[in-house]
């Protein structure tokens, strides 16, 4: 039915008409609503993922700094017992030293490893910066969908107005 040209249109024929043409719009809308909604929540469902590895990489990084923990003060208490022992040992010295050096190069081993540990947590930084990013891209995304939603709602209230003229004209 074509509205628009000359033949004669009953009312009822109109209703039919918007009831259609407005179904129409509607399922358009909740369609783009859907569509939407999916691709939101996926990569949504993608950033926990991420946050859950993070998390347990944290927590990895966290059982290496107890087990230093650990090893420091295992290493505190044999201090102990060598001041008490240096009193009685004066001959042992030379074989003291040699420990000494054995335990300079684990604690350079060790400020190795804390090296390469700050050089993770930086890369983990700029992760993070990157998912900032992400999300900030993201908020345009919505901002601009918003604004899209807004325009289809002010054209569906500029027909529904135009549909309720026609009506009381007719």
């Amino acid at each position: 039915m074509h509205i628009l040209d000359d033949s004669p249109v009953t009312r009822r024929e109109l209703n039919q008409y918007l009831t259609t043409m407005i179904n129409s719009i509607k399922q358009s809308i909740d369609e783009r609503f859907d569509e939407f909604g999916i691709e939101i929540a996926g990569r949504f469902d993608g950033m926990d993922r991420r946050l859950d590895t993070m998390d347990r990489r944290f927590d990895g990084v966290d059982q290496r700094l107890n087990a230093i923990d650990r090893r420091f003060d295992t290493m505190d208490e044999r201090f102990d017992a060598m001041d008490e022992r240096f009193d009685g040992m004066d001959q042992r010295l030379d074989a003291m030293d040699e420990r000494f050096d054995g335990m300079d190069k684990r604690l350079d081993a060790m400020d190795r490893r804390f090296d390469a540990m700050d050089e993770r947590f930086d890369g983990i930084d700029k992760r993070l910066d990157t998912m900032d990013e992400r999300f900030d891209g993201m908020d345009k995304r919505l901002g601009a969908m918003d604004q899209r939603f807004d325009t289809v709602e002010s054209i569906l209230l500029r027909q529904s107005e135009q549909l309720r003229i026609l009506i009381e004209k007719s």
